[in-house]
């Protein structure tokens, strides 16, 4: 078991730019929150315009903004190379895994790339962890 105490989760491990496999993870966890804040905004141009108490939009408004800004911060926290983002990525990817096979869609491609972006993601935080953790 790591000895870490909570305040060491939140130190920078090296100064410089990261490498490049990690820029790409960063690169999509941004892709991804944008994304996120995009859904958020155009979830309030679907459903019926009058409801009465608080609307399903809304609601979805703030879930995908919810994700948006988890994944900002975990972008943020993976290029500066702190173990929370480490964590916190791989708590992601695993809840990615998990939402991929909770899903009701058919064996095929479409099912194959949903489920192999978060494998991809786990097995690059699990190659780069020495990076990120100190072992």
């Amino acid at each position: 078991m790591p000895d870490e105490n909570p305040s060491t989760l939140f130190e920078k491990r090296r100064e410089g730019r990261p490498p490049i496999d990690v820029l790409g993870l960063v690169g999509g966890l941004a892709v991804f929150a944008g994304l996120s804040f995009l859904f958020a905004a155009l979830s309030q141009l679907s459903g019926p315009a009058v409801e009465t108490g608080i609307s399903p939009q809304t609601v979805a408004a703030l879930q995908w903004s919810g994700v948006g800004i988890v994944l900002g911060i975990l972008a943020i926290f993976v290029y500066q190379r702190r173990p929370i983002g480490w964590y916190g990525t791989l708590v992601a990817a695993i809840a990615g895994v998990i939402q991929a096979m909770r899903i009701d869609l058919p064996f095929g491609l479409v099912l194959i790339i949903y489920l192999s972006v978060p494998l991809v993601v786990l097995a690059l935080l699990l190659v780069r962890r020495d990076m990120f953790l100190r072992r």
